[in-house]
């Protein structure tokens, strides 16, 4: 099945069409993807900019918004910047932990730096156990430098879940991978579920074929990977050429 949502399907959404999301930091996000979807959302909306621009801080509506959320939910944390980057001042992590904590619902954590994860847990700062523990890797070659080289991450991904943390990966924007070692590195990991899909933005990255994306997704069902498909297409040069390149 192909679904071109933004949002994440597992997200819940019962409180927002689009999936619930929690947005409690403010601040620019340093990682600069080149693929980033809220640098295009800060050229429309003042608002959308004014949050996400500057230095990172607590947006104190956030802590107010989270009172809505039920055990029913399963809400995405920090949608909009990685409050796991380096420039994130650990005691505005601690506060957002402490409002998550006395929830009653389930949260999605997501970076591209989750050497953070193992760094809060060696300094004392214990994730909270309504959390799953995510990481974008989009392949496992180094295509754009954003963040930690993504078979790092891999790496530390499945430290934590020998370590007994509930783990998931979201492969999007998926990009040109090796076919053999990157569906292995994966289930190295054992993550609870993975997302893969396509960028959704015309970015015109460094994508894999339909095929070779079609055949990961396989190979992760196959070795029992809950896969939740997200905008699963022709890459950008299958669709310009009719051919793969």
């Amino acid at each position: 099945m192909i679904s071109n949502e933004r949002m994440f399907s597992f997200i819940s959404k019962n409180h927002k069409k689009s999936g619930d999301t929690w947005n409690p930091l403010g601040g620019k996000c340093l990682h600069s993807c080149r693929y980033c979807w809220v640098e295009k959302l800060k050229s429309k909306f003042p608002a959308t900019k004014a949050k996400y621009s500057g230095a990172p801080r607590i947006v104190q509506t956030g802590f107010a918004e989270i009172k809505i959320f039920t055990k029913e939910d399963f809400v995405f944390v920090c949608d909009c910047t990685d409050l796991f980057g380096h420039w994130v001042p650990t005691a505005l992590i601690q506060q957002i932990f402490e409002a998550i904590k006395a929830s009653p619902a389930k949260f999605l954590l997501l970076t591209k730096n989750p050497q953070r994860y193992q760094e809060l847990i060696s300094i004392g700062i214990p994730i909270p156990l309504n959390c799953v523990l995510g990481c974008t890797v989009e392949s496992d070659i180094s295509h754009l430098l954003n963040g930690q080289p993504e078979s790092e991450r891999l790496k530390i991904m499945r430290e934590l879940s020998m370590m007994g943390y509930p783990v998931m990966l979201s492969i999007e924007p998926v990009m040109k991978f090796s076919p053999v070692v990157f569906p292995l590195l994966i289930a190295l990991v054992k993550p609870k579920f993975v997302a893969c899909g396509y960028d959704n933005y015309g970015n015109n990255l460094p994508e894999p074929t339909l095929n070779e994306t079609t055949v990961l997704i396989e190979l992760l069902e196959k070795s029992g990977i809950v896969v939740h498909k997200k905008s699963i297409r022709k890459a950008w040069f299958e669709k310009q050429t009719g051919e793969a390149v």
